[in-house]
């Protein structure tokens, strides 16, 4: 008993730092490309994204074959790589779009892209109503933190939009709808994954996630080629990029940092799966964006990320409501899982009774 409870100890102190170390890298990569757009890169942004992810694809690759050589679990079912590809592309093609929505708004305002983090949860309670166990939860109990984040962004927009100057006004409400699309499509890739979390112990977590960012990359580099060309990478092949000391780091960060931050996920959902990293992710990773504006805003880093002092009650105010909701949602869904003591053995039933129900459903068909 002693041994177990120090395993398990020990397993929940590894989850914890994976789970430091997602909303750190989640947080810090968009500031940080942002810097590397300002210093004139702009034009290249969507290959860097392509870059990125690619080099997360080949990272997590050695890391399965690692350990796959070192795994000493029984033989998993043999599921044929077309089957397991059909789990992981939904989420993949959501990450895509993410990725695509996440870099033309913060390329636009980084602002904007932070600030309207909290609008995920109105999108995860819009779109879980789809999901059979979701639509046996009161409709009213995420309903209080659903008002105040919608009315939160909307008084944060109208402020953005009406502090931009005449000419910078169009600018400021593509990056809002930009910004409102990613957290859509963010939305959409939670509930997906909670799906597809259903075959995780069938296949494994590091197999879904290399396949879901394999999908990623394959998308991100045509798209990369048809909106930016081949100019992007004949200009990383110069050595006058690299001479530039500050950005040859901005860009060498932004590989590390998303590299990073896959790795992370794979380690966090391997300790804790579904539903409980979508409830912590889903609300300490936008609170901690939003902080970091409000940090930065009266920091020397202020110009190079392109942010300004907030001066307007009404902005204020929006940011505020944002703030309130996410918290308030982040209580609401964690009291909802605390139907167990042990949030490990709540997963697994989680998972049990979501494959137990589909096996129920091909013996009915």
């Amino acid at each position: 008993m002693a041994f177990d409870d120090n395993g398990r100890s020990a397993g929940a102190f590894q989850t914890s730092i994976y789970v430091v170390l997602v909303i750190s890298f989640g947080t810090v990569l968009h500031p940080e490309l942002k810097a590397f757009y300002r210093r004139g890169h702009g034009d290249m942004k969507n290959t860097v994204s392509a870059i990125d992810a690619a080099l997360a694809t080949f990272s997590l690759a050695a890391l399965r074959l690692l350990c796959s050589s070192c795994a000493s679990d029984g033989p998993r079912p043999n599921i044929p790589f077309w089957q397991k590809l059909r789990w992981a592309a939904p989420p993949g093609i959501f990450v895509f779009l993410v990725i695509t929505l996440s870099t033309w708004a913060n390329f636009l305002s980084y602002k904007a892209l932070a600030m309207l983090g909290p609008c995920e949860l109105i999108f995860v309670w819009i779109f879980a109503r789809f999901l059979q166990e979701e639509r046996q939860v009161p409709l009213c109990r995420d309903l209080p933190a659903v008002i105040l984040t919608a009315l939160g962004s909307v008084l944060f927009s109208i402020a953005e939009v009406a502090r931009a100057g005449p000419t910078s006004t169009s600018a400021s409400a593509w990056a809002i709808v930009a910004s409102l699309l990613c957290r859509a499509c963010q939305a959409l890739m939670t509930v997906s994954l909670r799906s597809c979390c259903v075959n995780v112990g069938r296949v494994g977590v590091l197999e879904i996630t290399l396949l879901k960012l394999l999908v990623t990359s394959l998308l991100c580099l045509p798209y990369a080629l048809l909106t930016e060309g081949l100019e992007p990478w004949w200009i990383l092949a110069d050595k006058e990029f690299w001479a530039d000391s500050t950005s040859a780091f901005l860009l060498l960060g932004s590989i590390f940092i998303t590299t990073g931050f896959q790795w992370a996920t794979v380690g966090t959902n391997a300790g804790l799966r579904s539903p409980l990293v979508a409830v912590l992710l889903g609300t300490l990773q936008p609170l901690t964006a939003v902080a970091l504006v409000l940090a930065f805003s009266n920091s020397p880093f202020c110009q190079a990320l392109g942010l300004k002092r907030r001066d307007s009650p009404l902005e204020i105010a929006g940011i505020c409501c944002l703030i309130l909701g996410l918290l308030l949602g982040g209580l609401c869904s964690l009291r909802q899982l605390r139907v167990t003591s042990d949030l490990r053995d709540q997963t697994l039933e989680f998972l049990d009774h979501r494959a137990a129900a589909g096996v129920s459903a091909g013996r009915e068909h």
